[in-house]
């Protein structure tokens, strides 16, 4: 695993890294193989550029998050993404990611969780498959818990082309009281039945590297 401190532009190729950004803009290059790590880190914007023949999984955690963002991820030829952001809400934010499929043989999977414990959190995720392209799979899979605040979702495909796989998965709803009821029935305080739900529910998306770090209560880079 690489630890970078990295600021405005980085290339990224063959390998796992935790980025520990110092800008709020970030532009990152992909070529080849490799798995990013952003953990709380607060960004405005995020420019992800998918080189021909690359494959991109990136996992965004965020215990609270703050700001707005705007992600825009540019695929042409034979690229991959595996793109999935976690994060709890305890103020308005808006997240928008639009994903530009502009090549042919491209897949885009765009999984993302929002637990919105005050204000109102918009997810906009706009998928954009360009003209005269073939071969090319687009997956949105949103879930949103309101949890004293509100989750909007918008879920959106646009597809110039008739040679494109495309599947929305969107849900939004609140803690199971079915669940919270059993595991008080358990011996564990409402409390922490909630809090083990919610946790459940945010790290659904997340690898084990991720989980091993809140575990060991560390933040990241």
């Amino acid at each position: 695993m690489n630890k970078l401190l990295v600021s405005d532009i980085i290339d990224l190729e063959n390998g796992e890294y935790t980025l520990k950004v110092n800008s709020k803009d970030l532009v990152v290059n992909i070529k080849n193989n490799v798995t990013i790590y952003l953990i709380n880190e607060n960004l405005n914007k995020l420019d992800i550029m998918m080189q021909d023949n690359s494959n991109l999984k990136i996992y965004i955690f965020n215990k609270i998050w703050h700001n707005n963002l705007d992600v825009n991820i540019n695929q042409v030829n034979n690229s991959k993404i595996n793109f999935n952001m976690s994060y709890t809400n305890d103020s308005d934010s808006n997240i928008v990611i639009n994903n530009y499929l502009e090549g042919n043989n491209n897949e885009s999977i765009i999984n993302t969780r929002c637990v919105s414990n005050i204000g109102n959190s918009k997810i906009i995720i706009n998928v954009n498959v360009a003209k005269d392209t073939i071969n090319n799979i687009a997956v949105e899979d949103i879930k949103g818990i309101n949890n004293g605040g509100f989750v909007h979702i918008e879920p959106n495909i646009i597809a110039l082309s008739n040679e494109v796989e495309a599947n929305h998965l969107t849900t939004i709803g609140s803690l199971d009281k079915d669940a919270i009821n059993y595991l008080f029935s358990k011996g564990i305080s409402n409390k922490d039945a909630k809090d083990l739900l919610l946790n459940g529910f945010i790290y659904s998306n997340m690898d084990n590297y991720i989980k091993s770090l809140d575990e060991r209560g560390e933040k990241g880079a």
